[in-house]
């Protein structure tokens, strides 16, 4: 049914709203983008591009952690439900935040896990914004740094252990289809309400 509608919506957008569409944000079902493309509602003088829902590819990160944890993992200065779920907000944020750039992107979610393996000796906020805004904001008012150690830095086997998540939740084609920040939420609360 999703699929013959949003086939329809395509289809009928020109005649109905005189507009053509250029950009499919889903959810990940390549379903209803490969029926669009197929029906090529504007013949083939668009190209219609596939986005991502940011809050989707958030959620990717969440459930991978949450598929990592296991005893090993669990406890102080590992993975616990809050530093997972930090680190899906940061993960989001850091999409959502830079938007414009795949590139930007990128390098605000490396902040995030870098940020999470500092420690007072071995500070990794090189990729950390800058700014009245941002993480650093006590450096650009002049207030004294908090020791990292009150922040919880995550252990070298745990930080091992989730590289390869954020190794494959940063590549190029994902993150090429997250710029302009997309997301399905009015749809969703739409669907919520019929």
């Amino acid at each position: 049914m999703e699929v013959d509608s949003m086939v329809e919506i395509f289809r009928r957008s020109v005649e109905r709203f005189a507009v053509k569409y250029t950009n499919y944000i889903g959810d990940g079902d390549s379903k209803t983008y490969s029926a669009i493309v197929n029906a090529a509602p504007y013949g083939n003088s668009i190209n219609i591009n596939k986005k991502k829902c940011v809050r989707h590819v958030q959620k990717r990160i969440d459930s991978r952690l949450r598929a990592l944890k296991n005893k090993s993992l669990v406890g102080r200065n590992k993975l616990t439900g809050k530093i997972i779920d930090n680190l899906s907000i940061y993960y989001g944020l850091a999409i959502r935040r830079n938007c414009e750039s795949k590139d930007k992107m990128k390098t605000a979610i490396w902040a995030t896990f870098y940020h999470y393996s500092s420690t007072d000796e071995k500070p990794h906020h090189e990729n950390c914004p800058e700014g009245s805004d941002s993480w650093q904001r006590a450096k650009v008012d002049g207030i004294p740094l908090t020791p990292t150690s009150t922040i919880m830095s995550l252990l070298h086997d745990v930080l091992e252990a989730i590289r390869p998540i954020y190794d494959d939740l940063k590549k190029d084609t994902l993150l090429e289809r997250c710029v302009g920040g997309f997301t399905q939420n009015n749809n969703e609360s739409f669907n919520n309400i019929i």
